[in-house]
């Protein structure tokens, strides 16, 4: 264990995505090795020193910054292992595993298989972010539309809890009883735990402890923004690569116009899936760019079709010898939609569909650096909302934005109605203008049985959106959940709900 207390050292600890500010702790122990941990939780235990768990701080809610304590990195604990291939006599294999430590990044992850021919299909938009990041908020990315959230792809978690135990789960050994309980083995005997009982929406969420009727244990790990253990190693599921990739990006002058298309292209795709129909329309992927999000992104592209208001980018996999056929799909659908082909940007191979992916990347990026720059925290959402719901939610937003003079965007995940709107205020006074903003919006969002948060978390920085979900009674519920994995209390305080529960 490597223990570093200098200030000027250790200041890159205390800052992340979420431009929040005045972080701070009394040193950052750097873990060498899975003993560490283990020694270092047990010692931080008994003296009741606070932990706050980091990887590559490349969070958007505050979740690895530290108020206090101790920070444990895990950016050294990276090693990725070889592939491991399903082979069962004559059974042809469609999945293979990795294991891998938390630090590791997640593009060297899918570098990696993708060389093997293998695919890991969680697809965040940050390029730094750790698997251990992943796994701890549950994230997704763009195609989260076609292969959903990194729940989908963990097998098994080795974690280790504050008192120095550890257990190795793996995903269909242990369930919760119609009671919510689970009784699960430890190295140091069994630990007994029961779920807390507020009730989750059954959409893309990423927003409390995972507690949904016969959870599976591994799950409930999964998303719990280093609150109740510490992951050190995930074994991840893998899937065949695709044999060739093609997209596009489509510019709307009409917002109706856009919702229709996507609308189209995934009713066909979900039919697609449903019916496992392979000469068919499949997006692998629908991003939504507003007006707003264009406008910020013109410097960079001047390209951009002028008096534009939406952006919808598409990515469509292919597996078979059936490129031309899922062209022609496409480009019926486009022509049926009455779509200017001039407000159309085609990619036809990998790297030009990187150049759009980076185009959708940029965005975010662009936004943290406003955030960055001038110092005021972000002011974002991560709602998601049901099927049929998206567009009452956007013509609420906008009305509420319209009351202000302060510069905002919306971009996301279309797909999954699923969105990121954006207010960067330039000072603290437009800061406190806009908050009430946002309460609005969550409340509106938890109205329509929506989320708060589908893919980034809660943190530290958006307690009141999901006390507009659970209450006073969720968050006591949630601590005394925590208490059941860390009795003293020290890991994460005030990630998830605020730590005067505990």
């Amino acid at each position: 264990m490597i223990i570093k207390k200098d200030k000027d050292v250790i200041k890159n600890y205390f800052e992340d995505n979420s431009g929040i500010v005045g972080a701070y702790a009394d040193f950052v122990a750097i873990a060498e090795n899975e003993n560490d941990v283990c020694e270092f939780l047990s010692e931080m235990s008994k003296s009741s020193i606070p932990v706050t768990i980091v990887g590559k701080l490349t969070g958007n809610t505050a979740s690895g910054l530290a108020f206090g304590g101790s920070i444990l990195s895990l950016e050294g604990l990276n090693k990725i292992s070889e592939i491991e291939k399903i082979e069962k006599e004559n059974i042809q294999t469609e999945n293979a595993y990795i294991s891998v430590q938390v630090g590791a990044r997640v593009d060297d992850i899918k570098l990696k298989v993708a060389k093997e021919g293998w695919m890991y299909p969680p697809d965040p938009t940050e390029k730094n972010a750790s698997i251990g990041g992943n796994i701890s908020t549950n994230a997704s990315g763009a195609r989260g539309f076609k292969f959903g959230a990194t729940r989908n792809y963990v097998q098994a978690l080795k974690v280790v809890f504050s008192d120095g135990s550890y257990s190795f789960i793996e995903r269909g050994k242990y369930f919760a009883d119609e009671n919510g309980s689970i009784t699960f083995d430890t190295n140091q005997g069994k630990r007994y735990i029961t779920l807390p009982r507020y009730h989750l929406p059954k959409i893309k969420n990423a927003a409390g402890y995972h507690n949904y009727p016969g959870a599976d244990l591994i799950d409930i790990f999964i998303g719990s923004e280093g609150t109740i253990c510490v992951i050190l190693e995930a074994v991840l599921k893998l899937i065949p690569h695709f044999k060739s990739i093609f997209g596009g990006i489509i510019f709307f002058q009409d917002r109706k116009d856009a919702y229709e298309f996507v609308d189209k292209v995934k009713n066909l795709s979900k039919d697609t899936q449903k019916r496992k129909l392979k000469n068919s329309i499949s997006a692998m992927s629908l991003e939504y760019f507003d007006k707003n999000a264009l406008l910020l992104m013109e410097n960079d592209y001047p390209v951009i079709p002028k008096n534009v208001e939406v952006g919808i980018m598409f990515e469509q996999d292919v597996y078979e010898n059936n490129r031309d056929i899922l062209t022609e799909k496409w480009i019926e659908v486009i022509e049926d939609s009455d779509i200017n082909l001039e407000n159309v940007w085609a990619a036809s191979n990998v790297a030009e569909l990187e150049q759009f992916r980076i185009f959708r990347h940029k965005i975010p990026e662009r936004v943290n650096e406003m955030i960055k720059k001038n110092k005021i925290p972000k002011l974002g959402t991560d709602f998601a909302v049901p099927e049929g719901k998206l567009l009452e939610i956007i013509d609420y937003c906008d009305k509420k934005f319209k009351a202000i003079d302060v510069f905002n965007l919306t971009f996301g995940h279309i797909g999954e109605n699923h969105l990121h709107a954006n207010i960067l205020a330039a000072n603290i006074e437009e800061y406190n203008k806009c908050k009430q903003i946002y309460v609005d919006i969550v409340e509106k969002v938890v109205e329509i049985g929506g989320t708060v948060s589908a893919e980034h978390g809660i943190g530290k920085a958006r307690h009141i959106f999901l006390e507009k979900m659970f209450g006073e009674e969720g968050f006591q519920e949630m601590a005394k959940f925590k208490k059941s994995f860390d009795k003293s209390c020290i890991l994460g305080q005030d990630n998830i709900f605020p730590k005067k529960y505990l």
